[in-house]
C-alpha cells in the first residue's frame, strides 16, 4: 500500500510539472494577430489536480492543435486565437475566482473547462452573471442544461443522463440475468448524477432489479480495501462504477488481487488514460465506457487527428484531446456562421447548429444547448496493434440523440428549478 501512495503522489508531481510546462507555453500565441485585428481570447480552465489532472493536461494538447492549426490558415474571421490557461486545482472557490478574474482582467471572449462537474457549477454562476458564453467538454453532469441551465452554457460531451443510460444498456446485454447491483461513484456532483441515472435506467430495463449497496469514496482515496470488501461482500450479479482517472487506477489495483473482476461484471470509465496507466494491469473481460478516444470511433477523419496528434504530441489521443478539438472547432463554426465573435449572436448561432466533429455529426439542441454527442462502451482487451496497453473489442456507439433527455421531460424539470426559457 505505501508503494501505491509513493507511485501515485509522483505520478501527480510529474504530471503537475507537465501541465504547468502547458500551462506556460498556452500563454504565448501562436503567432502576432493581423494589424488592427484583436486576438480572440478563450479562457482554458481546468483541474490540475486530484483524478482530473491527466484529463485537463490532455484537454489542453487538443485546444493547442486546433488552435495552431486555426491561426495556421489566417484565424477566424481573419483575428487569431489565444488561450490564457487556469487551473481551478479542483476547488469550486479557486474556479469561481478563475472564472471571474479572466473575465474581468483578462477580457475573454469565450471559456472552456473545466474537468470537475462540481466546480463546473461553481464557474457557471459566475461567468453567467457576466454574459460571457462557455463550452464544456469534460465536465458533463446534467444539471449544467437541465437543473441549472443559462444561455451561456454548451456542453460538448455526452451528460450524466446520456452516459449512464447508454453504458446501462450495454451492461445488460453483456450480463442479460444480472437483477443485483453495487454501485461505485466519486461522492461529488457526478458521481452522485452518474448512479442517479444508472439507478433510473435498471430501474426501467429491469423491474424487480435491486441496487444492494452503493459505495461513495471521496475524490482522491487512496485506499478502497474498505468499499471493495463490501462490494464483495453483497455478492452482487454486476457493478456499475463512476470512477475515474487516478482513483480508477488505484480502484482497479487494489481489487484485483481479490479476484473481483472475475467474480463481478463491471463496467466502469476505462477510457484511454486509465488504460495506459494500468498497462497489463488492465482487468480483460471487464466492461469500460467512454467519450470518444481514438480507438472507440475509428473514423476517417480521427485517424487523420491520429496522425496530427502523434506527431505534435508523441502519444496516442483520449477523448479529452478530442472534445477539447472539436470544442474549438465548433466555436469557430459559431463564429464564422454569426459572421461575429460577440457573444449573443455566437449563441444563436451556436443553437440548432449540425457539426461534423471528430466523433462524426452531433447537433447542438436549441432547446437546452446539449449536444447530441455519441456514448461508447466495449470491453477491455489486448490488441497487438498497440502493444504496452489494452484498448476495447466489442465496441458499441449510441448516438446522442437516442439517449439525450427527451424535451418534454427537460421542460419539466426547468418547471421544478425555476429555469425560465
Amino acid at each position: 500500500m505505501k508503494k501505491l501512495v509513493i507511485l501515485s503522489v509522483l505520478f501527480l508531481f510529474l504530471s503537475m510539472i507537465s501541465a504547468s510546462m502547458a500551462m506556460a507555453q498556452a500563454k504565448a500565441p501562436a503567432k502576432p494577430a493581423p494589424a488592427g485585428k484583436e486576438p480572440i481570447k478563450i479562457g482554458a480552465i481546468y483541474d490540475f489536480a486530484g483524478p482530473c489532472y491527466m484529463y485537463s493536461e490532455s484537454a489542453i494538447n487538443g485546444i493547442r492543435i486546433a488552435m495552431e492549426e486555426i491561426n495556421g490558415k489566417g484565424g477566424i474571421l481573419g483575428r487569431n486565437l489565444d488561450m490564457i490557461v487556469r487551473d481551478t486545482e479542483a476547488k469550486v472557490d479557486v474556479g469561481a475566482r478563475e472564472t471571474k478574474d479572466l473575465i474581468l482582467r483578462e477580457k475573454v471572449n469565450f471559456l472552456m473547462g473545466p474537468c470537475s462537474s462540481g466546480v463546473s457549477l461553481a464557474m457557471l454562476v459566475v461567468h453567467a452573471e457576466y454574459k460571457v458564453m462557455r463550452v464544456v467538454g469534460i465536465a458533463n453532469t446534467e444539471a449544467m442544461t437541465v437543473d441549472k441551465f443559462t444561455p451561456y452554457i454548451f456542453q460538448v460531451v455526452p451528460n450524466t443522463y446520456m452516459e449512464a443510460t447508454a453504458n446501462t444498456r450495454y451492461l445488460m446485454k453483456k450480463v442479460p440475468a444480472a437483477k443485483k447491483f453495487c454501485t461505485i461513484g466519486p461522492d461529488y456532483e457526478f458521481g452522485r448524477r452518474e448512479e442517479a441515472a444508472f439507478a433510473e435506467e435498471i430501474k426501467r430495463l429491469v423491474p424487480d432489479s435491486e441496487i444492494l449497496y452503493q459505495a461513495w469514496p471521496k475524490p482522491g482515496e487512496t485506499d478502497f480495501t474498505s468499499f471493495i470488501t463490501a462490494i464483495m461482500a453483497k455478492k452482487p450479479d454486476a457493478v456499475h462504477g463512476s470512477l475515474f482517472g487516478g482513483d480508477l487506477v488505484a480502484f482497479t489495483k487494489q481489487a484485483k488481487p481479490y479476484g473481483f473482476f472475475e467474480k463481478y461484471p463491471t463496467i466502469a470509465l476505462y477510457d484511454l488514460p486509465v488504460l495506459l496507466a494500468l498497462g497489463e494491469d488492465a482487468p480483460e473481460g471487464t466492461f469500460g465506457f467512454g467519450r470518444g478516444c481514438f480507438f472507440m470511433d475509428p473514423n476517417p477523419k480521427m485517424m487523420e487527428f491520429v496522425q496530427k496528434f502523434r506527431k505534435a504530441r508523441g502519444a496516442f489521443p483520449d477523448s479529452w484531446s478530442v472534445m477539447a478539438y472539436d470544442t474549438i472547432y465548433l466555436i469557430k463554426a459559431a463564429i464564422e456562421k454569426a459572421k461575429t465573435a460577440e457573444t449573443e449572436a455566437v449563441i444563436k448561432a451556436m443553437e440548432g447548429i449540425t457539426f461534423d466533429s471528430l466523433r462524426g455529426k452531433f447537433t447542438i439542441r436549441a432547446l437546452d444547448h446539449m449536444g447530441t454527442v455519441p456514448c461508447y462502451q466495449g470491453t477491455i482487451a489486448k490488441d497487438p496493434n498497440y502493444p504496452g496497453f489494452k484498448i476495447w473489442k466489442d465496441i458499441s456507439r449510441i448516438p446522442g440523440d437516442q439517449v439525450i433527455r427527451p424535451e418534454a421531460s427537460v421542460r419539466e424539470i426547468w418547471t421544478k428549478t425555476g429555469v425560465v426559457r
